[in-house]
């Protein structure tokens, strides 16, 4: 396979719109505002989504997305196949690497910031009490899925033939962290955007570990990676 910017988008652009409505007009406001309509009038008294309906959105979403998104799949698997130890290894560099800029990034969002941790770190945290199988299966599963095909296969890979890799890989990243801070600027708070830094640090890395790898599995790969480490992290 060639160099990512050599290759033509292996999605048209009908399915890529889609795959972009279907995320963030779906996924980020109907889906949670029907299911959480439909939780209320099972329980009034209830704080937040059932549990099963959560479940229901993660699964249709991960469905509708690898569906769609086949021919950017299957592409990204011919090349896995070639190589896959070469893959992992250099998914496991960029993981190290990722860890040591990470701290220094992390320490300077800390200098700035008010709270010592994002107000999504903290609705997972919390998810985590409440719901733990649940919560691992969106940060093990569908994010790694989800979010890869739309951060990396989408807005970092229809850039990219256009554009140097460090504009291309900046944009996703930005995107990609502005949606880990969207809940908390659309109800005025601010001081969440310094958080910004620190999820496109992570978007930064996962659109270089595609470039490195020619494969979404190595973004995937990392993300997973990441969000696992994570998770052992806060279980200890």
């Amino acid at each position: 396979m060639d160099h990512l910017s050599e290759c033509s988008f292996p999605l048209s652009k009908g399915r890529a719109c889609f795959l972009l409505a279907h995320y963030f007009i779906g996924y980020q406001f109907l889906y949670p505002n029907i299911f959480a309509d439909l939780t209320l009038r099972m329980d009034p008294g209830a704080k937040m989504i059932h549990p099963w309906f959560q479940m229901g959105i993660y699964i249709w979403m991960i469905a509708v997305t690898i569906t769609v998104a086949w021919p950017l799949l299957k592409e990204s698997m011919q090349t896995f196949l070639r190589d896959p130890l070469s893959i992992i290894k250099t998914c496991l560099k960029m993981l190290v690497l990722f860890y040591v800029v990470n701290i220094i990034v992390n320490l300077i969002v800390l200098m700035f910031s008010s709270t010592n941790e994002s107000a999504n770190q903290t609705q997972v945290i919390e998810a985590m009490q409440v719901f733990p199988a649940i919560t691992l299966f969106s940060s093990l599963i569908y994010a790694p899925i989800v979010e890869e095909i739309l951060f990396r296969g989408i807005c970092y890979r229809a850039l990219r033939p256009k554009f140097r890799f460090i504009a291309a890989a900046l944009f996703s990243a930005f995107i990609f962290g502005f949606i880990h801070v969207m809940n908390s600027v659309f109800i005025g708070n601010f001081n969440d955007l310094i958080y910004l830094l620190s999820y496109g640090c992570i978007g930064f890395f996962l659109a270089l570990t595609y470039e490195k790898t020619n494969s979404i599995y190595g973004s995937m790969f990392l993300h997973f990676l990441n969000n696992a480490i994570a998770f052992l992290l806060l279980i200890v």
